[in-house]
């Protein structure tokens, strides 16, 4: 793997972003809402929901960030350094589209995985259960979170940067967030009218709609349901590995470099 020193855009990327204040509310934006949402609850009659509600909204915040902000900027650095011309400057200096596809992509993976690890963090620590049975399946729900939501969101936001170097900031902000509404709860609406028609026509449509609705695990940290098991854990991610590489093709070859 190349050293971050051959991979110029990514720095260039990651500046500018940490430059911005923006990048650093979101994080801190993630302790406040994780502390004050579950305030709202009645949790001074029953203290005991005041565990998974933080729980739940350290997970709710990340998929709000996934709607927002994190898509908003992937869409706006493809498109802003398209049109300044450094892509198709870095394309002549020998770098490929793949490379600074991935590169201006990871910028964005950066904060997308401080933001797991954030979420991950405070279940670990503030809503981790005392009993060491329940902790030890607990931390392993939590990982299986971090994966599956990491599987889901990458590719959406190299999708993002891809559409931002070709189209306007605003339609590659709205496909993948559009596609996230639709695998999240569309494909849950659209379940007992395609997933279980008798139409092969129907079956594979319900197929092909994005299934990211397997990525949100919050109910069984919610409901302290215990992780999923080996076997459902491997066909959900297996399914989101597929979309995602679906999305990361399309998205590579969507990537343009000419301003």
């Amino acid at each position: 793997m190349s050293s971050l020193k051959n991979w110029p855009l990514f720095r260039l990327s990651l500046a500018a972003l940490m430059g911005r204040g923006s990048c650093w509310l979101l994080l801190v934006g993630a302790l406040l809402f994780v502390w004050i949402a579950p305030l709202l609850t009645p949790w001074e009659e029953n203290p005991q929901i005041l565990q998974p509600a933080r729980a739940q909204a350290a997970w709710v915040y990340a998929w709000i960030a996934l709607f927002t902000w994190l898509p908003f900027q992937a869409s706006a650095l493809g498109h802003r350094l398209r049109t300044e011309g450094m892509l198709e400057h870095m394309r002549a200096g020998g770098t490929s589209k793949v490379s600074q596809c991935f590169q201006l992509s990871a910028s964005i993976w950066i904060w997308m995985v401080a933001v797991v690890i954030l979420a991950s963090l405070v279940c670990l620590t503030l809503t981790l259960p005392k009993r060491p049975e329940e902790a030890k399946m607990w931390a392993v729900l939590v990982l299986q979170y971090g994966t599956l939501f990491s599987l889901c969101a990458a590719p959406l936001l190299l999708l993002a940067v891809a559409l931002g170097t070709r189209t306007a900031e605003v339609i590659a902000f709205l496909v993948p967030t559009g596609l996230l509404f639709m695998g999240l709860f569309g494909a849950a609406w659209l379940a007992p009218v395609l997933g279980g028609s008798a139409s092969d026509v129907l079956k594979s449509l319900w197929l092909a709609l994005p299934h990211y609705h397997l990525a949100d695990l919050t109910p069984r940290l919610v409901f302290k349901m215990g992780p999923l098991s080996n076997a459902d854990f491997s066909v959900s991610a297996l399914i989101l590995g597929l979309q995602g590489s679906a999305l990361t093709i399309l998205g590579l070859c969507l990537f343009r470099t000419r301003s």
